[in-house]
């Protein structure tokens, strides 16, 4: 089904406190619901930088994004939490598993995308901002969007298995998890690549057995002018 034909439900959930009851536990009614995170910043991502799969730390202020990440979803019952292999992503993670006294699957096929010889280079660079939205462009010697999307799907297949109801968190990359939202979402190469998540920016997709999928989107103090 397409996205043309499929009537998606996009809600927004405010935030403004220290706190919020989102979801209770979904497991009894057969509920899915995917809670899809992007990692804190990091030092590359304040100087535009290409991080793909260069493993680079979060920075002070991701740390700080990684608490108040865990701190949103204080009222949320976790049953999973899954990372990327890359230090970023699974940090941030962690950080929410230790509020809760949990562990974190890391997987490596919601690693960022490989972005072959421009990696570590400039996003703004011409070259590269030609090339970056054409699915089977490789860039060289990198990863076409095609191909991080089927390792994307391939991901979610095995979370899917492993938890085909609950509460559960992803925590990937900003162009992983445009393929994430694709690949659950059923949508358009056009409306992927339109996707924007900031680095303290989280998705909720909800599965209810009979219905189609609810798109939900936490929205901060700094983000109020998204509603």
């Amino acid at each position: 089904m397409t996205m043309k034909r499929r009537t998606l439900l996009i809600l927004f959930a405010l935030l403004v406190g220290p706190r919020a009851t989102i979801a209770p536990a979904a497991q009894q009614t057969g509920s899915l619901r995917l809670y899809i995170a992007r990692h804190g910043e990091t030092d590359w991502n304040v100087q535009h930088k290409l991080q793909g799969m260069t493993d680079i730390p979060l920075n002070e202020n991701g740390r700080r994004q990684a608490a108040a990440l865990a701190e949103s979803l204080k009222g949320v019952r976790l049953d999973a939490i899954y990372s990327s292999t890359l230090s970023r992503s699974r940090v941030t993670a962690e950080t929410v598993a230790a509020s809760m006294s949990m562990k974190v699957q890391s997987l490596a096929g919601l690693r960022e995308r490989n972005y072959g010889h421009f990696q570590g280079g400039s996003d703004g660079d011409p070259e590269y901002v030609k090339r970056e939205n054409v699915w089977d462009d490789r860039l060289d010697d990198g990863e076409s969007l095609n191909q991080l999307l089927t390792r994307t799907r391939d991901s979610l297949a095995q979370i899917r298995r492993e938890h085909p109801a609950g509460n559960v968190l992803i925590v990937a990359h900003r162009i992983t998890n445009q393929m994430i939202l694709r690949a659950l979402l059923d949508l358009t190469p056009e409306q992927t690549v339109k996707i924007t998540q900031d680095n303290d920016e989280v998705y909720l997709v909800e599965f209810d057995p009979g219905a189609t999928p609810r798109l939900w989107k936490l929205i901060r103090e700094k983000n109020l002018g998204d509603l």
